[in-house]
């Protein structure tokens, strides 16, 4: 854990990533993608697959297939892609990320609210939290589907911090990914950095705010109760 490296020191809210942060699914995409690629001639490197991390699937597709693929390419690639993804998570073994389930439970309790900020499909982001038994506590979601742009730009953090009714200045991002850290940090907000996909030094890089191993290993300053949370300004979920 490294201390705080801002002057941000008070949060009205939380906002979450999923893949990486909410559930353990990381690895899974990064077999889907290489096995997509591999099965259309393409063969990615492990840091082309580390920077799908964060990205929607179309920005991925046209960065190794060719940025001339037009949007209905974009969208047969994406939904064959996408269905490849749930065959998998359909059957293979996910699990929450270790302590998430219990830090919402302190959220709700202390009245902050949160929501999610997702670069996955609102259907992908529907599936994995219900393969967790997490579905019912993220009400609140902005996935790609409500999004123009994706990570680094700050659209979905911007769109879910109105949709709390906190300004995204007053909001503590959790994030496992590069483009995901830089889009925080653009809208404004703080950044947490969890460490289940990329490599410490990666992302110490994007200098975050704390960087974490996951919600077990939190500072006290962004466990409700502490200093670090004022009253809440908007209903909980």
């Amino acid at each position: 854990m490294t201390p705080s490296t801002s002057n941000i020191t008070v949060f009205d809210a939380v906002l979450f990533d999923l893949d990486g942060v909410v559930i353990d699914t990381t690895e899974l995409h990064y077999r889907v993608w290489e096995e997509f690629a591999r099965e259309r001639g393409y063969v990615p490197t492990r840091e082309q697959l580390l920077a799908t991390n964060g990205r929607r699937a179309g920005e991925t597709l046209r960065a190794w297939f060719g940025a001339q693929l037009n949007d209905e390419e974009v969208a047969v690639l994406t939904d064959d892609r996408e269905r490849a993804f749930h065959r998998l998570l359909d059957h293979e073994q996910v699990s929450p990320v270790p302590g998430v389930g219990a830090y919402l439970m302190s959220l709700k309790q202390a009245g902050v609210p949160w929501a999610l900020g997702t670069s996955a499909l609102a259907e992908n982001a529907e599936r994995a939290l219900e393969r967790v038994g997490l579905e019912h506590l993220f009400p609140v979601r902005v996935t790609s589907t409500d999004v123009t742009r994706g990570k680094p730009d700050p659209e979905v953090y911007l769109k879910a911090s109105a949709a709390l009714g906190v300004a995204p200045q007053a909001c503590v991002v959790f994030e496992d990914a590069v483009a995901g850290l830089q889009a925080a940090r653009a809208a404004g907000a703080a950044c947490v950095a969890v460490t289940t996909s990329f490599p410490r030094e990666v992302l110490v890089r994007e200098r975050p705010d704390f960087l974490v191993r996951d919600f077990r290993d939190l500072p006290q300053a962004l466990r409700p109760g502490s200093h670090g949370f004022t009253a809440p300004t908007a209903p909980h979920p």
